[in-house]
């Protein structure tokens, strides 16, 4: 090919661009979709890449859809989102499409504030079989689905390594249970200088809701109308809970940032964040520790409470069909999935997405060559096994009522349990109700 024929050629092809913006520009009519994010995480963790996820996705639904111009109003810190969607609604200027928090999901649904989402799954529009189940839960309402899960964090417990060695104890098995817990925090909680103060604990941040969650038990109905706190696997959990709360005679127990404290509690979102570059280095950097599922109860499973951050439509939005496009591509298109894998300090919905090959290899990257991921089949297992806790209006601050009264009990009879926790669960419906 000689030169006049590769200049030609060159010419050609700038025409052809040239003329393929210029339809695009004027012949292809625009829409417009307003999204409502937040920067940062909704788990209480640094992340940098959140804006890096947001931009991605919306690249690739435009590559998908030319006709639709997406966007979002940046600088929402997540501490302060759920106040800003909540103007945007008295306002009647709510995003067409927006991530609702835990916490806030029961109050836009009774409020009408969102989509129903019912007609849409059952024409096939929203295939929700893609989704874990136990997710989709999250965004039902009164039996019907008014969000869809965009990524999911369960609960984890990372272990002390360097003193679990120190204690000659074994690593605890997968299918470990509150006894094993027990033993542990036996051996692990010691004045090891014999000045009469404990020096080392076995467990800090498990709580009762920890033990209950891992027994399978919710403390109320689905609507929030009804305390639970009388069942009898509760009254294990409690029971439990207090023994194991003795242990420790009263000491304050100091946080596992200390490496004095052989197991405690964290979100998965705390696992991304500080087992990975660029804040490893920040947390828990004197002693080697890993992540491990939750101990069952004697009527649960190796998990607790899986928390989970959803998108709902507005109901007042206009264009329906680009805004159910871009909610099945943020939520169902297994490449968005794998961009939440990468940037986000959660997991994503979609089953089956986290024990592929591609994501194994973006959850080896950036981690310590002297570490390895935490097992992806056990992270599945973890979120299919994790329950989903009903919220309501009156939640958190029914859990800090019984938390507060619960954490001053002491050790004491079946009997007695019981009858402190049948009325506790009276005053809790009866506060519920108000």
């Amino acid at each position: 090919m000689n030169k006049r024929q590769i200049t030609l050629i060159s010419y050609l092809i700038i025409m052809i661009m040239s003329l393929f913006i210029f339809y695009f520009l004027f012949f292809i009519e625009q829409h417009d979709i307003t999204l409502g994010v937040f920067t940062g995480s909704a788990w209480n963790v640094p992340n940098p890449t959140a804006y890096r996820l947001y931009d991605g996705l919306i690249a690739d639904f435009r590559a998908l859809y030319p006709e639709y111009n997406v966007s979002y109003k940046s600088g929402i810190l997540a501490r302060d989102y759920s106040e800003v969607i909540s103007e945007n609604i008295l306002l009647s200027e709510e995003p067409d499409l927006f991530f609702i928090l835990p916490e806030d999901f029961t109050t836009f649904a009774s409020l009408g504030v969102l989509a129903n989402l019912d007609d849409y799954i059952i024409n096939g529009s929203l295939d929700v079989s893609k989704l874990y189940e136990n997710a989709l839960d999250a965004g039902k309402y009164n039996n019907h689905q008014y969000a869809l899960p965009f990524e999911v964090v369960p609960s984890l417990m990372f272990v002390n390594v360097t003193l679990l060695h120190e204690l000659k104890l074994s690593m605890p098995k997968n299918n470990w249970t509150w006894s094993d817990l027990m033993y542990y925090a036996i051996h692990a909680t010691k004045d090891t200088d014999t000045n009469g103060v404990l020096d080392t604990f076995g467990v800090n941040g498990w709580t009762w809701l920890d033990a209950a969650y891992s027994n399978y038990e919710l403390l109320f109905d689905s609507m929030g109308t009804m305390a639970l706190l009388d069942q009898d696997g509760v009254i294990e959990a409690v029971d439990f809970y207090l023994k194991l709360k003795s242990l420790t005679r009263n000491s304050i127990v100091p946080d596992f940032d200390s490496g004095r404290v052989l197991f405690s509690p964290f979100p998965y979102s705390s696992y991304r964040a500080y087992k990975y570059y660029p804040y490893s280095i920040q947390r828990f950097g004197n002693f080697k520790w890993k992540a491990l599922n939750m101990p069952k109860g004697p009527n649960g499973q190796n998990a607790s409470e899986l928390r989970v951050l959803l998108i709902g439509v507005a109901k007042k939005s206009k264009d329906k069909k680009g805004v159910m496009d871009l909610l099945y591509h943020l939520t169902l298109n297994s490449e968005s999935a794998f961009r939440i894998l990468a940037y986000s300090q959660g997991l994503p919905a979609q089953k089956d997405i986290i024990t592929s090959k591609r994501a194994e290899e973006i959850l080896a990257h950036h981690i310590a060559a002297s570490e390895t991921p935490i097992d992806a089949n056990l992270l599945d297992e973890l979120i299919r096994d994790s329950i989903v806790v009903p919220r309501f209006k009156k939640h958190a601050s029914a859990l800090e009522i019984a938390t507060r009264a619960i954490n001053s009990e002491q050790v004491q009879s079946t009997s007695s349990l019981k009858n402190f926790l049948s009325k506790l669960d009276h005053s809790l419906e009866s506060y519920i109700k108000e």
